[in-house]
Formats: C-alpha cells, structure tokens, sequence
C-alpha cells in the first residue's frame, strides 16, 4: 500500500504566508516515516556503516517549491541514491514507508528539533547542510507526528 501525503499546516487563523517574505514561502518540510523489519546494516555514504534496528526511523527533509516531488522520488524504489534517505529507501532491501506529512511553510531545522525530543537520532544523517546534530530519528513503537507551534 502506497502512503497517502499528509498536510500538516499549523492550526492558525491566517495560513497565508506574508507577501513579502520570500524564505518562508520556500520553506516546506516534510516527515517520511519508515518501518524497519529487521536489524541491518547499511553503508551510508561517507557516514560509512550503520546499525539500524528493526522498528520505525522518522526522516525530516525539504523540498522548497518542490517537496511533493522530493517525497513522491523517496517513496521510488528505483532511484539513483543521492542523499543520504536513498540508501535506507532505494532496491528491494529498503526499510518501507508508511507514511508521509508535509509542513508547508515549516523549515527543516525547526521540524527536526520537534521530532528529536525523546528520541535517539543517527548522528550526521541528512544533516550535512546545517547545524543539526541529525535529521534521523528511531523509535521503537509508531509515532505520532509532532504538531510544532505556529510561528508568532
């Protein structure tokens, strides 16, 4: 089964975005949410192996103007492996997907640190361009999405 793409826009009374404020608008992040069968170990670029244990990884990306094709590419099994997501979500030995939520409007960074809280992250991972510590995170049991605060 194929996840459904979830908007996940904060609850405010004004969800336009200022005319004049050009970074927000190309600010969209999304949550790909993969369930892992079993312990495996995997070659992620120049993060080299890793160990990932069976149970569900929360990976945090954007995509600007262009997040919905960004998601629909990481939901492919066939791609060519780009980013560090493509090699936990490219050929048949891939975690699967089971789901995805898009925060238009929401940078990367600001949703990284709300799904980071409590849980343990795989250090360097889709984070090489900033200054998180990750922008993947495992848990055990299904989460549940965050809700980050509207913006003030």
């Amino acid at each position: 089964m194929k996840p459904e793409i979830r908007d996940q826009r904060p609850e405010t009374k004004d969800r336009g975005l200022k005319t004049g404020d050009r970074r927000r608008r190309l600010e969209n992040a999304y949550l790909l949410l993969l369930w892992n069968q079993a312990r495996r170990r995997v070659v992620v670029g120049s993060l080299g192996r890793i160990e990932f244990a069976p149970g569900f990884y929360l990976y945090v990306g954007s995509g600007g103007a262009n997040a919905v094709r960004r998601v629909q590419r990481h939901l492919r099994p066939d791609k060519r492996v780009r980013w560090h997501i493509d090699y936990l979500t490219a050929g048949s030995g891939r975690m699967r997907p089971v789901d995805v939520y898009l925060y238009p409007g929401l940078a990367e960074c600001r949703l990284a640190r709300a799904v980071a809280a409590g849980r343990t992250g795989i250090a360097g991972f889709g984070s090489s361009d900033c200054r998180c510590r990750t922008h993947l995170f495992y848990s055990p049991d299904l989460p549940r999405p965050p809700k980050p605060a509207a913006r003030g």
